[in-house]
């Protein structure tokens, strides 16, 4: 459904009122409006025609989720995908638009859950919009200064441990946000995640700005549900971990809560002389964190009640409804021959039996988050015929499809053979992540992707080091610059790009490494960063050798049963300072040297080209 606000000087409040109207029918959780697409259009023109200057039309652009790239005048368009939800309209719509607009012919799922389409000329943002929305999907705010995609656990509503499933108030949340007056120019951008489960960490709650963590009272005999609210949490070059703001918000007052935020957050003077330490996270620094929340608690006097029950209503979105369960003769081995060995490892590692009997979660490992043209159909009929109906992009890059019963998890695993998504050892150290560096961003010092690859490759090299049980838990996560954006910060083994220099100057691709980040833990206040190494860079071609020493290291020199985190605690990071130090030094440059004076995946000698990023605008 589609709609606007008549006449050019609505105000920002009817815009929204119009939006939470729309939203109640819409087909998709963010309503689609045409005349924001016409406006996108007609500010193109304008630009193009000189009569709009870059600092004036990049603000607009981006909250049109439209970012630029390092490659000239080519655009990479963030689909917001909220919760991670996805239908298989959806994955067949982001098919036909990456296959129609996108020459690399591929979407990369990131870390937020979204899907980017990279190198999209500018001229066709508009209908590829329009394209999108055929299938509820929205690019609104996804970047700029405004509420990001809002992150959701893959596994709501089917984890055993949920206290309830949130993604109804996580729907109700970013409806209200869009297009709200308060969130259209916050001093920076603000990312926001729900979780229903209280004994694990499913959503790294502590690394975002502000988390809902699902919570349930007892009230005089009735049960009361509401949330535990973290706020202030992010990485980049000044991580911090978010704190509780409070331990309980009752559930009519979760949105009022939020906007209360939003308030002070927006109207921090302090956080607008430099974009570049301008998140909340600053400002709780700065004021301090119970001066913060008496400016909240101030807020919320003037925040009347809000009824998130009209924006609430995702029925069509989140609507699934399980295959009937095969007879259990369906469940034992095929045509009286036993499953490959192949498919039973996939088994082992990849699927999550669900807290409905007889169903299970199953994990499509995402290479590096990238799916390509000729995957997109074939995952859509996948999560037609064998799911509920519907799949979800995860925080890990991949996708989890639902409701599969077990009997079907061979189907399942042999059409997937079939497209080249069937690596087993999902959330495991082979299951490596990484933001685009390089590759698109203007933002990259290093090819983060290229790197990715050639850990993976180094992995399946390591004569059963990845499957020791210890090793195995262990994450690995890389980003192409300091910003973050590959999780780097909580990771057990993880890098961000840097440069150092080689005899005479010359320029080497390297990588700073963080060591004993963890999440996913029992609580959600276990999340921890890991620790930087002083001091000290690797040369980018040396990386995947250094993250198999770490690993072996570890591996000979443990306790039993003692994780990687609680080994670097132990032993502290010196010991594996010296494993990078013997890769540091690098000969000067020729031709027998070339190499390590190459990025991952690029055909010249390194040159450090870091532009100036659309984050920050």
């Amino acid at each position: 459904m589609t709609g606007q606000v008549k006449g050019t000087t609505a105000s920002q409040g009817d815009i929204h009122a119009e939006s939470l109207r729309l939203a109640q029918n819409a087909k998709g959780i963010i309503p689609f409006m045409e005349q924001e697409v016409v406006s996108l259009e007609e500010e193109i023109k304008a630009f193009r025609a000189g009569q709009r200057e870059p600092t004036e039309f990049m603000p607009f652009r981006l909250r049109q989720g439209v970012y630029g790239q390092r490659q000239p005048d080519a655009q990479m368009l963030r689909v917001k995908i909220p919760g991670g939800i996805l239908t298989p309209e959806a994955l067949e719509l982001l098919g036909a638009v990456i296959d129609k607009y996108a020459p690399l012919k591929k979407g990369h799922v990131t870390t937020r859950e979204n899907v980017q389409i990279h190198n999209v000329a500018l001229e066709d943002a508009g209908d590829a919009m329009r394209m999108l929305a055929q299938a509820g999907l929205s690019t609104r705010e996804a970047c700029g200064n405004t509420v990001r995609n809002v992150v959701g656990y893959a596994l709501s509503g089917v984890c055993p441990d949920e206290v309830f499933d949130p993604t109804r108030y996580l729907a109700a949340y970013v409806r209200f946000a869009v297009r709200h007056p308060v969130t259209q120019n916050f001093p920076r951008k603000f990312k926001t995640s729900f979780t229903g489960c209280v004994d694990h960490d499913s959503v790294a709650s502590a690394v975002h700005d502000l988390s809902y963590i699902a919570q349930v009272r007892n009230e005089g005999g009735v049960e009361k549900r509401g949330f535990k609210v973290m706020v202030g949490g992010a990485t980049s070059i000044m991580p911090r971990l978010g704190k509780v703001l409070y331990d309980f918000v009752p559930e009519e007052d979760y949105l009022r809560v939020a906007e209360a935020i939003w308030r002070v957050f927006d109207k921090a003077a302090m956080l607008r002389k430099n974009r570049m330490m301008a998140r909340i996270k600053v400002l709780i620094d700065r004021i301090g964190f119970e001066a913060f929340k008496e400016q909240v608690d101030e807020e919320l006097k003037g925040v009347g009640p809000i009824d998130a029950t009209p924006l609430m209503n995702i029925d069509e979105v989140q609507r699934e409804e399980p295959p009937s369960i095969p007879a259990a003769s369906r469940v034992a081995p095929l045509n009286g021959q036993e499953p490959p060995a192949e498919f039973l490892h996939w088994k082992e590692n990849n699927t999550t039996p669900q807290k409905q009997a007889g169903y299970f979660v199953a994990h499509v490992k995402l290479p590096l988050g990238d799916i390509y043209v000729h995957q997109f159909p074939v995952l859509a009929g996948i999560v037609r015929k064998y799911t509920g109906g519907r799949a979800r992009t995860t925080q890990e890059q991949n996708l989890a499809l639902r409701f599969v019963p077990e009997g079907y998890l061979y189907d399942v695993w042999k059409e997937l053979k079939e497209i080249g998504l069937v690596d087993a050892g999902a959330h495991t150290i082979t299951d490596v992540v990484s933001c685009p560096g390089t590759d698109s961003c203007k933002l990259g010092i290093t090819a983060s992707m290229g790197l990715g690859r050639a850990i993976k490759d180094e992995l399946e090299s390591w004569n059963g080091l990845g499957e020791d049980p210890l090793v195995k838990k262990m994450h690995v996560k890389m980003s192409g610059c300091p910003n973050g954006c590959g999780l780097h910060h909580i990771a057990s083994i993880g890098f961000h790009g840097a440069a150092m220099k080689g005899p005479g100057g010359v320029q080497v691709p390297a990588y700073e490494l963080f060591l004993g980040g963890h999440y996913g833990g029992k609580t959600h206040e276990e999340t921890r960063f890991g620790q930087r190494l002083p001091g000290v860079k690797v040369p980018a071609k040396r990386v995947p050798q250094v993250v198999k020493e770490i690993a072996g290291h570890y591996k000979v020199n443990r306790r039993e049963g003692e994780e990687f985190r609680d080994f670097v605690d132990r032993v502290g990071i010196e010991p594996f300072a010296e494993i990078a130090v013997r890769h540091r030094e690098v000969e000067a440059l020729g031709p027998d040297t070339m190499d390590v004076y190459m990025d991952w995946d690029k055909p010249e000698v390194y040159k450090l080209e870091r532009g100036e990023g659309e984050c920050a605008v």
